[in-house]
């Protein structure tokens, strides 16, 4: 994972820190942001399922199920996962389109995640999730904001010596990192695909049942 040497530099901004020019370079500085800027990204990507930092990956099955009891298949999960968001349906769709129910069941689309493997019910499954690995450039201004402000709030202790300064930009990186949940639902308002129920509500639709298609 490579670090963000603006969102560093913001977050030192904050605190009226000097800027840094190289990750790596021997300041105080470089060394609290190396420490800690994996960590407050992990907690911000975790909280929401940003669209920027979504991927889609078909998920390799293992020879060893230690739940076949409960679940017909198990998992490995992506190298650069940070969160699971839903089991999504095949490629190419539902078989007919929205008019016709779904080839996989509710029940099949339903996981859980344990000791780094899913189990599913699902054949073949088909992961969204959001990743760890993002680069700069991916990110939106307003991520890279609500990032810097939980950076410098860890900063403030380790270079200010301010539990008051910490405290103060823990509030601003909750504000900011609310703004930027809200810009990335505005920028996707439709990213998700239909679930199953929604396929069998369009299709009651259209046998009388009185709710319209979207």
């Amino acid at each position: 994972m490579a670090i963000s040497i603006t969102v560093c530099n913001l977050a030192l901004g904050e605190l009226r820190a000097p800027p840094i020019a190289d990750i790596d370079e021997p300041t105080t500085e470089a060394a609290e942001c190396r420490r800690y800027y994996a960590h407050c990204l992990k907690l911000l990507l975790e909280r929401f399922d940003w669209s920027f930092a979504t991927r889609v990956a078909t998920l390799a099955e293992l020879s060893v199920n230690p739940r076949a009891s409960e679940w017909a298949h198990a998992y490995a999960l992506p190298a650069n996962m940070a969160t699971a968001q839903r089991l999504v349906p095949p490629v190419g769709g539902w078989p007919g389109g929205a008019a016709s129910l779904p080839a996989v069941p509710v029940l099949a689309q339903a996981f859980i995640i344990e000791d780094g493997v899913l189990f599913s019910q699902m054949r073949g499954a088909i992961l969204e999730y959001t990743t760890r690995d993002v680069a700069e450039a991916e990110m939106p201004g307003l991520f890279s904001d609500a990032l810097a402000y939980a950076l410098a709030a860890r900063l403030a202790v380790p270079l200010r010596d301010s539990r008051e300064t910490k405290g103060q930009l823990l509030q601003q990186a909750e504000v900011a990192a609310q703004r930027a949940i809200a810009d990335d639902i505005n920028r996707q308002p439709h990213r998700d695909a239909r679930t199953p129920d929604e396929v069998a509500a369009v299709r009651g639709a259209g046998n009388g049942g009185g709710i319209g298609a979207n």
